[in-house]
């Protein structure tokens, strides 16, 4: 199941040239991310964070890119799961431009209990959300 989303490159993600700055980059990946948290869960980042106290840091990433984004380039971004572990959870994160590959993302993140700052196992109900066949995911 991938989930997809477009996000446009505006000025304050470039640098004078009018290219992308790779951090801001990251930056989009992670709205991707957040975008996704919530339609997968059903709970935004602020449902999540101030009122369940969990959150999902990311424990793992790496990026490669491919080629540049500009100034008003838009940003088709695809999320998708590749683990479902414990409490743990692996996504692969790409963004494209009109078909052209930008950069790819691989990261790992946590489910954690704010309160204590240990990994709180998946609820089952988000466990059938993020795998709705009821079957593990592995890459």
């Amino acid at each position: 199941m991938t989930f997809r989303g477009s996000l446009p490159v505006r000025f304050a993600d470039c640098d004078p040239a009018g290219i992308a700055y790779f951090p801001r980059l990251l930056a989009l990946v992670d709205a991707a991310v957040e975008d996704w948290t919530a339609h997968a869960l059903g709970v935004d980042r602020q449902g999540l964070h101030i009122g369940m106290r969990l959150g999902l840091p990311t424990v793992t990433l790496e990026t490669e890119f491919m080629s540049p984004a500009r100034l008003g380039d838009r940003l088709d971004i695809a999320v998708r799961v590749t683990r479902l572990g414990t409490s743990s959870l692996a996504l692969a994160v790409t963004a494209s431009i009109v078909g052209r590959p930008c950069l790819e993302a691989r990261l790992v993140q946590v489910l954690t209990n704010l309160e204590t700052m240990r990994p709180a196992p998946w609820p089952e109900s988000w466990r059938a959300r993020i795998c709705p066949i009821n079957e593990e995911i592995s890459s």
